[in-house]
């Protein structure tokens, strides 16, 4: 009985730090991992109940020696359909626009999807975002493969980490 306890405790407590798959989410803290693809902090506003669009938020990094695309994101109920898009300001005045070829990862880098920068753009919302469910897609990559997440739907006010705010 002792043995089984003190497993149970070893599994419990240093679990979490065992990546048993590849392609495992884990599923509290909102992280995911594709290869040498990491994903956390996956997130979108809630909405008002006439909102046609939303926007999707998140954290990606690359540990691969070689760069690598996010080319779409699938598999969306929730709206008709769905761009990859940044912000830039352009005589003054901030626009967006979708990328056509994808988001590039850079080797070894972060990229922060966040408000007024690339985020992903759900277009004909078939439903309000409602707050604290889960809004699932799979984001496709060039290299790495599709996973699919979970966007949590938040209030406005939510910002992630400090760190999720700085762009590289």
């Amino acid at each position: 009985m002792k043995k089984i306890i003190k497993f149970l405790f070893i599994f419990f407590v240093f679990g979490s730090f065992v990546n048993i798959d590849a392609s495992e989410k884990n599923h509290h803290s909102n992280k995911y991992k594709l290869g040498n693809i990491e994903i956390e902090g996956v997130y979108t506003f809630i909405t008002p109940p006439t909102a046609k669009v939303a926007a999707g938020y998140m954290k990606i990094e690359n540990e691969a020696r070689k760069a690598d695309t996010l080319l779409s994101v699938t598999n969306v109920s929730f709206a008709e359909k769905v761009e990859i898009h940044e912000m830039i300001m352009e005589n003054q005045v901030m626009k967006m626009r979708p990328l056509l070829d994808g988001l590039n990862i850079a080797s070894d880098e972060e990229v922060y999807l966040k408000p007024s920068g690339f985020h992903i753009m759900f277009i004909g919302l078939k439903e309000p975002i409602v707050k604290g469910k889960m809004y699932k897609g799979t984001l496709n990559f060039k290299n790495a493969g599709s996973i699919t997440v979970n966007f949590k739907a938040v209030d406005r006010g939510y910002h992630p980490d400090k760190d999720h705010h700085k762009h590289h």
